[in-house]
């Protein structure tokens, strides 16, 4: 009976790793850092310097874009693999796409999340003198 459990459980340890070094090895096509912008306080507009990186399957020309704007906001030619430092700054969550220049296939979706710390609270104030 001990030897059943002390098996089983130095089987699962073996296989445990090799889980994890398999969702390492699978790296999605644009990756960016940091995913979430925290402000002090709702509505005010969060900065923060995000790092997209890009690896496509195969060398190509690609273009990083804003998804609701469709602005384009760098572009590379002949490359499968790139990175794009971009000065966030905004009140609300921004979404960005890795578009195929030639066909302008959508291959990859992003998206910034802004976050608060302190919610807006609207208090009645009343001014009493005793």
């Amino acid at each position: 009976m001990y030897f059943r459990f002390a098996w089983v459980i130095m089987v699962s340890f073996i296989a445990l790793p090799h889980k994890s070094m398999a969702s390492e090895t699978r790296k999605g096509i644009l990756n960016a850092s940091p995913t979430k912008c925290v402000a002090l306080n709702q509505g005010r507009t969060c900065y923060a310097d995000v790092i997209f990186d890009i690896s496509a399957p195969t060398a190509g020309d690609y273009c990083l874009r804003e998804s609701e704007s469709k602005r384009i906001l760098q572009c590379w030619a002949n490359t499968d693999s790139f990175t794009y430092t971009l000065n966030f700054g905004s009140v609300e969550s921004v979404s960005y796409e890795l578009i195929a220049k030639t066909h302008r296939d959508v291959l990859a979706v992003t998206t910034i999340e802004v976050n608060w710390v302190h919610k807006v609270r609207t208090k009645k104030r009343r001014w009493r003198l005793f």
